[in-house]
């Protein structure tokens, strides 16, 4: 495979939209909402093969810059087990440290074992927060030092 990351672009945002729920198998088109394309898109990347947009990133940097955050992610599932997340987070995580950025952050439902066990992976810690969300609903908070 010869995979290539780059910036997303607005063609690119019109087909992840088109194909999340049938990547993650439900209703999931609606977290790619489009201030993540267009208010933060800077940070956002897709990983594309032979031209074919086959995961994406979507993740910003937090104002004070202390924190480079990743919302959502997503891998086509012919690509899965293909190191495209791993791609996708080594160069977001080196876009963080150009600019300075501390940390990163992402969170997942209590439960994701996939994206528990991919952030362990990866070098990220994992805390299980009560209320984070919300009463009662309760979230896996992923973080890694760039210190």
């Amino acid at each position: 495979m010869t995979m290539k990351i780059r910036g997303i672009e607005k063609a690119d945002y019109d087909y992840i939209v088109s194909v999340l729920d049938r990547w993650w198998g439900g209703p999931a088109g609606q977290r790619a909402h489009p201030y993540f394309f267009y208010e933060l898109g800077d940070f956002a990347l897709v990983a594309e093969d032979e031209g074919k947009v086959v995961g994406f990133l979507l993740g910003f940097i937090t104002p004070d810059k202390a924190t480079g955050y990743v919302h959502l992610v997503g891998i086509d599932p012919d690509h899965r087990r293909r190191r495209v997340g791993h791609r996708l987070y080594e160069r977001f995580e080196a876009r963080c440290r150009d600019e300075g950025v501390s940390r990163l952050k992402a969170i997942a439902a209590v439960g994701n074992d996939a994206s528990a066990h991919f952030h362990q992976a990866i070098g990220f810690s994992v805390e299980e927060v009560a209320h984070y969300a919300g009463p009662r609903r309760d979230r896996l908070v992923f973080t890694k030092s760039l210190g």
